[in-house]
């Protein structure tokens, strides 16, 4: 069998497929092949006028290039599904509003559980208060919910209109997204009102959180504007 030569002169690109391809075998090169992509799983019948933004992917990061407020509120987005447009949006915003809870009672779960680690060490009294601790995130978070039912402001809205019958499904489906904004005071109050909760379960935490000089505001401010 003879040796198939790497190099290729300019005369030699005048090739067929079939030839480049055992070419490229012999130099080492796997051959080119073709990759299926899969296809989109409905079609969109109808949407919001201005198309996609890219403030449903990083809100915070669009609302300082845009040039919106970002010294005095953070950005957040929601979204939900439903047969009915209307009720797609306002389960959108409520979904903001979840967000918001959520990740404040997360981040300040995570944050305090980060500094008592660090503290004890192998403490395993101190660990496992924690991870009781995090176990009512969901509880916590609920309670910093009702304490948004006002002070959310919708900013944007982006809706679809998919239809899923080629693979069986709906024919009409709403999707829509929102982009919220929430004062930073208002954040930084739930922010307060989670350390309050999760050092009245165990007071310990919060001399070790401060032993560590720790402050909670300034990492979660520093979060969001990477988001």
């Amino acid at each position: 069998m003879k040796h198939v030569s790497c190099s290729i002169t300019a005369a030699k690109l005048v090739l067929s497929s079939v030839v480049m391809t055992v070419i490229l075998s012999a130099c080492g090169y796997a051959p080119v092949r073709e990759v299926e992509v899969e296809k989109p799983q409905f079609k969109v019948t109808d949407a919001a006028p201005g198309g996609r933004e890219a403030w449903l992917d990083s809100p915070n990061f669009y609302a300082k290039k845009e040039g919106l407020d970002v010294d005095n509120f953070y950005y957040y987005t929601g979204d939900a599904m439903s047969a009915d447009k209307r009720m797609a949006c306002e389960k959108a915003q409520a979904d903001a509003t979840d967000d918001i809870a959520k990740q404040v009672s997360t981040f300040v779960d995570t944050t305090v559980a980060r500094a008592s680690s660090d503290s004890t060490g192998n403490d395993t009294n101190g660990l496992t208060g924690v991870s009781a601790s995090q176990t009512e995130t969901s509880k916590l978070s609920s309670q910093l919910s009702k304490a948004l039912v006002t002070g959310i402001e919708k900013n944007k809205q982006y809706w679809e209109q998919r239809d899923y019958s080629q693979t069986g499904g709906a024919k009409s489906i709403f999707y829509c997204w929102t982009l919220a904004k929430v004062s930073k005071k208002k954040v930084e109050a739930l922010i307060t009102r989670a350390e309050t909760i999760r050092f009245k379960e165990d007071p310990a935490l919060k001399t070790k959180v401060e032993a560590k000089s720790i402050d909670i505001q300034k990492e979660f401010d520093q979060y969001m504007q990477a988001h």
